[in-house]
């Protein structure tokens, strides 16, 4: 007579409700404790990415066109800038170094209250600064991220605009507002880098501020372009 129990495989012995009761067991403590950190983790990158790359799940051609346009434009421009001397300071010359002397300026008046260094640096972060937190709000509250992208390409060109200054700073040359140069006048980075102590090496930091600038440009520019063409796929898919 079989006397095997009901709850065992008769061939192989298996006990049914004891390997149900392992296959289906809740997790350990130790990996209950890792898991919703890694998922937490996983749902922050998700989150990010659809805000950086949130587009409309219809875009009309006109928009996309335009938009298409307008990168076109500043990658043409922002290589011309990026592509201009530093020692010479010929971005000084250019249309977009007009408007950016008043903000720089303003800067310094916004700083003032942090102390003396911080005024004198303010003028170059608030002109680098102000894109971004425009950009800030172009990305957090208005949803557009191709708005933010252009705001950081006006960044990037901010910062290559200062790293002329930066240069300057080692052995000054070039005319300031004031009508003199920073042997005789004031210059805001002779003041920061001697602080620093990193005057004599004014124009490799002036060089490797150019550099990041750089690096802003291009990551700016590929931001866009990949909105635009995510853009372009919704207006192919109506």
């Amino acid at each position: 007579m079989d006397t095997a129990s009901e709850d065992a495989c008769p061939a192989c012995g298996l006990i049914f409700s004891k390997y149900m009761k392992t296959r289906f067991a809740a997790p350990d403590a130790s990996r209950a404790a890792i898991d919703p950190l890694r998922e937490e983790e996983t749902t922050v990158l998700v989150r990010a990415g659809a805000l950086l790359f949130q587009v409309p799940d219809e875009a009309e051609p006109i928009h996309v066109y335009a938009r298409a346009l307008l990168l076109a434009m500043i990658v043409f421009y922002g290589v011309k800038l990026a592509a201009m001397d530093i020692p010479s300071w010929q971005m000084s010359s250019s249309f977009i170094h007009a408007p950016m002397v008043p903000i720089h300026e303003f800067g310094h008046v916004l700083f003032r209250p942090f102390g003396e260094f911080m005024m004198l640096l303010g003028g170059s972060l608030f002109q680098a600064g102000l894109p971004l937190v425009l950009a800030g709000i172009f990305l957090l509250k208005n949803r557009d991220p191709f708005a933010a992208s252009v705001m950081l390409w006006w960044s990037a060109v901010a910062v290559m605009d200062i790293a002329p200054y930066v240069y300057d700073a080692q052995q000054p040359q070039h005319i300031l507002l004031t009508g003199r140069t920073g042997d005789t006048g004031a210059h805001d980075f002779i003041d920061v880098l001697g602080a620093l102590g990193l005057l004599n090496r004014a124009r490799a930091v002036g060089y490797g501020v150019h550099a990041f600038g750089v690096v802003m440009l291009a990551g700016s520019i590929a931001w866009g372009a990949a909105l635009v063409w995510l853009q372009f796929r919704r207006r192919g898919g109506r």
